[in-house]
């Protein structure tokens, strides 16, 4: 049986929707209830389900509009009666465009699909808008509407994307990288990610791998 949520910072929790961490979803806990950030795979619902019983889940946000990250999005939604908040470029994708935002074939033919069921969003965001006492950072490349949450008090950054990190131990990570054809735009990406590294974070936690808590070694990986 996979392990239930995961408290890695103060408020901040992690589950996994798929083996080994390969795909994860955020819990933060807010002022209002929890925010539960990704939702994974359409096939996700099951799981998420179990993570979520009996939590008050009053805003569900989205790294950014994948198929493997808003797959169960809109059935999240419509099972907690949560608000959907996403980046304001992704955003009227997801309600009634295509989501291949992907360079590569094999995004656009085996990721973009998993949104099958689509929802309106009620909150898009922008850089410097809040969540759940995170600041919201726009980080376009790996979609166009890419974001990232950082909360500069304990140094912890949210991120939706790679590199991935396959160990279990937070301060020696190993790196699985992601595909540049998964990517919108990959030099943007690039850079949306140094700028990041920039930060000096001190836990990294992402919707694909496991938490990193060596800024250095993060940065050296995303080319700082």
């Amino acid at each position: 049986m996979a392990p239930p949520l995961t408290e890695i910072a103060d408020g901040v929790h992690v589950g996994a929707l798929a083996p080994a961490s390969l795909l994860n979803t955020v819990l933060i806990e807010g002022p209002d209830g929890d925010v539960v950030v990704d939702a994974g795979f359409p096939w996700s619902a099951r799981r998420l389900a179990t993570l979520l019983r009996g939590r008050h889940v009053a805003e569900h946000a989205v790294t950014h509009a994948h198929g493997d990250h808003v797959g169960a999005t809109a059935w999240l939604c419509r099972q907690t009666g949560a608000p959907l908040a996403m980046g304001e470029a992704d955003a009227g994708r997801f309600e009634n465009g295509r989501l291949d935002t992907h360079a590569g074939a094999l995004g656009r033919a085996v990721l973009a699909p998993l949104a099958r069921e689509r929802r309106t969003v009620d909150r898009r965001l922008v850089e410097g808008d809040r969540v759940a006492g995170f600041s919201v950072l726009a980080v376009p490349g790996h979609s166009p509407g890419t974001l990232a949450l950082w909360r500069a008090e304990d140094r912890v950054l949210i991120v939706g994307d790679g590199p991935v990190n396959v160990s279990d131990d937070p301060r020696s990570p190993r790196w699985l990288p992601l595909p540049r054809g998964l990517h919108d735009d990959p030099s943007k990406a690039g850079a949306s990610r140094r700028r990041l590294a920039e930060l000096r974070p001190a836990l990294v936690v992402a919707m694909h791998g496991r938490p990193v808590a060596a800024p250095g070694k993060w940065a050296r990986e995303v080319g700082v």
